[in-house]
């Protein structure tokens, strides 16, 4: 699965499932800065197990990896994609 699709499904996650729909989202969007908390850390991290089957291992939750939805797409591409 490419990272672009990832992408969409996450985007499309978060719009429905956790911002208010006055928040305007894109990829780019500081997570932190629009209210990403750590309930919506769980939600996401549940979404990505159960749509992907993967489990985003402690040491790749960083602040780089969870900084906007392009840099969460593209760490769980590489994973699905890893050995």
């Amino acid at each position: 699965m490419e990272a672009q699709q990832i992408e969409t499904e996450l985007l499309s996650f978060v719009r429905r499932e956790i911002f208010a729909p006055t928040i305007e989202l894109t990829p780019e969007t500081d997570l932190v800065g629009a209210g990403f908390d750590s309930m919506s850390l769980v939600r996401v991290l549940l979404f990505i197990e159960t749509t992907y089957g993967l489990w985003i291992p402690e040491k790749e939750i960083t602040g780089e990896t969870l900084k906007n939805l392009h840099a969460l797409a593209a760490a769980v591409a590489r994973l699905l994609h890893e050995p």
